[in-house]
């Protein structure tokens, strides 16, 4: 009897204005090219989906991105994406104007525990996990930042006293077994590639990270594994 693919888990990139591009197209590269290494034919383990307020954001390097849905769609349907990933950059605009992503990592953190038992994961690069802090997701959690933002990143958490902030390539905090949900800040910019390539391990398997760090010729760096 043929076995059934397992069927891919959904990622939900969050871009906004003035974003670091390797903070988008690093993990994105990585988490596409994972595949199950168990499958008799190759079966991916992600999909990729990207949301936005505008049609299009420009980067900070200039290169001009596409959404696949709206940000509104993405809030209607929130509750079938099993990863939701938060690429850093140019903050100030979004902090300030207190502007998306910041409710859809809420919204996100606010979903009920999956009923088949599957856990969720909430994932920045570079600078998102300051926006991870001004949702007011990190409390009592482990996390990390660009190193040009670790004291930014302490201020905004300090009122809490129950955030860690340390200076390491990603932090991945144990899984909250209460909601499902499981938080992982990768450090500045090209951090987010070892923390895909932990996430594609933790998920699939040390041959199947192992196999996508050859194909892109990255060598893994680990970081805090809670």
């Amino acid at each position: 009897m043929a076995s059934t693919k397992p069927q891919p888990l959904k990622i939900l990139y969050a871009v906004h204005p003035s974003l670091d591009t390797l903070d988008l197209t690093g993990p994105f590269e990585i988490l596409s090219q994972a595949t199950h290494p168990s499958s008799s034919s190759p079966a991916k383990v992600f999909a990729n989906i990207i949301t936005a307020v505008s049609e299009f954001t420009t980067t900070g390097q200039k290169l001009t991105i596409k959404r696949n849905i709206p940000i509104s769609e993405a809030h209607a349907n929130l509750a079938d994406f099993d990863i939701l990933v938060i690429p850093g950059g140019g903050s100030q605009g979004v902090l300030q104007g207190k502007t998306e992503p910041l409710d859809l990592i809420k919204a996100f953190v606010a979903l009920p525990k999956k009923q088949d038992g599957s856990i969720r994961t909430l994932m920045s690069v570079c600078t998102g996990s300051l926006f991870l802090a001004e949702a007011g997701v990190l409390d009592g959690k482990t996390a990390t930042t660009h190193p040009n933002y670790y004291g930014q990143l302490r201020e905004m958490v300090a009122g809490n006293g129950m955030t860690k902030v340390v200076e390491d390539r990603f932090v991945a905090n144990k899984t909250d077994e209460g909601r499902g949900l499981r938080i992982v800040t990768a450090g500045g910019v090209s951090s987010g590639i070892d923390a895909a390539l932990w996430l594609i391990g933790d998920v699939a398997g040390k041959e199947s990270m192992e196999k996508v760090a050859h194909i892109v010729q990255h060598a893994y760096r680990g970081g805090v594994v809670l």
